[in-house]
């Protein structure tokens, strides 16, 4: 491709282009973040076990890699996920033996807000304030709106209102956003709308909902538009935080996800440990058709991010492995495990001319 061809150059009219990346691999990254990216996400590195693993004890090394990559990148960064039932150290949950009081949680995640804010607060421009809150499907029992986690057990949905009104407090110029996956299916959707109403009705400084785009199946882009429009009528900004396309997506002929145990699960990983050109072409082929519709809401849309650089590292990999079966290979990003761009980016930088 030609010098002068940048994908985050490209869409400037339109969004940010940004990625995930690591304190492992953001310099190993540095070169294709210079040229294409202009906003990064620190994909673990921020998040509450890493940065707090015991109470007031922070540990900011490995975000401080990241920071400083942004810094000499000339940009700022979309902070990811301090308040999220995963990748949160169990003390957050407990008062000595006995269970933690949602008094004590609110001070907890509001101490922790303070310290992030005041070591980065300046060189950030969003925060994914609370991570994955709604409720996935509709099994009897539990709350119809949100996630049966140890957070909401302790806290109600009180933790999420919480976590908003102490990033509100200590970063006011940065957009505040609540960042979820499955996004685009008409029940989670529903659930999703239901959780931010209800912050919002509270008083609750909601600038954005991030739209995580992680891809297991072919897209069903009515639902993307149809999901789009849902939220942007609440009146939010949008992010497209978390994009990535699994090769399953080429391969998986339903509407969900195959899992372990489904029918026709294992020939379905077999075709996945076969990475024709045909399937990776149809990956391409599927960006292009996502930053369509991205491109033609960019009076919502602020920026996608993909959630890696480059095909050589990716979640994806590891994604659902027991130990039982063989990493799977994924091919997911935009750049492949050379870090050169695939055949979809000059496609896409040409759309966007």
């Amino acid at each position: 491709m030609s010098s002068i061809m940048s994908l985050a150059k490209a869409y400037e009219k339109y969004f940010k282009i940004g990625a995930a990346v690591s304190c492992r691999n953001v310099d190993g990254y540095y070169g294709l973040l210079e040229k294409h990216f202009n906003s990064i996400t620190p994909e673990n590195d921020m998040k509450y076990s890493e940065t707090e693993p015991q109470e007031g004890r922070f540990t900011f090394e490995n975000a401080d890699k990241v920071f400083d990559a942004a810094e000499r990148l000339g940009i700022k960064v979309r902070a990811h996920a301090p308040v999220w039932h995963n990748q949160t150290s169990p003390w957050v949950y407990k008062d000595g033996e006995k269970d933690a009081s949602p008094e004590l949680i609110y001070e907890r995640i509001d101490a922790h807000s303070k310290a992030l804010c005041e070591r980065y607060g300046g060189n950030v421009y969003a925060w994914d304030v609370v991570n994955e809150a709604a409720r996935d499907d509709d099994k009897e029992g539990g709350d119809p709106v949100y996630r049966d986690s140890e957070y909401f057990r302790l806290c109600g949905p009180g933790f999420i209102e919480a976590a908003f009104r102490s990033m509100d407090k200590y970063s006011p110029d940065a957009q505040l956003f609540y960042n979820d996956y499955g996004e685009c299916g008409p029940a989670k959707r529903e659930r999703i709308v239901s959780l931010i109403r209800r912050l919002k009705d509270r008083g609750c400084r909601v600038d954005g909902f991030g739209m995580q785009q992680h891809y297991f199946t072919e897209p069903d882009y009515d639902e993307l538009k149809r999901s789009i429009e849902t939220y942007a009528a609440l009146g939010l900004r949008l992010h497209i935080t978390e994009l990535d396309i699994s090769l399953m997506a080429a391969v998986n002929r339903s509407d969900r996800r195959l899992k372990p145990g489904d029918p026709g699960f294992d020939e379905y990983i077999r075709e996945v440990m076969d990475p024709t050109p045909e399937k990776l072409a149809k990956i391409n082929g599927i960006y292009v058709r996502l930053f369509e519709v991205y491109r033609s809401y960019s009076d919502v849309i602020d920026c996608v991010t993909t959630w890696g650089v480059a095909d050589d590292y990716t979640w994806l990999d590891f994604f659902g492995s027991d130990g039982s079966r063989p990493k799977i290979k994924q091919y997911p990003l935009l750049f492949d495990e050379r870090h050169q761009p695939k055949p979809c980016v000059e496609e896409l930088i040409r759309a966007a001319q």
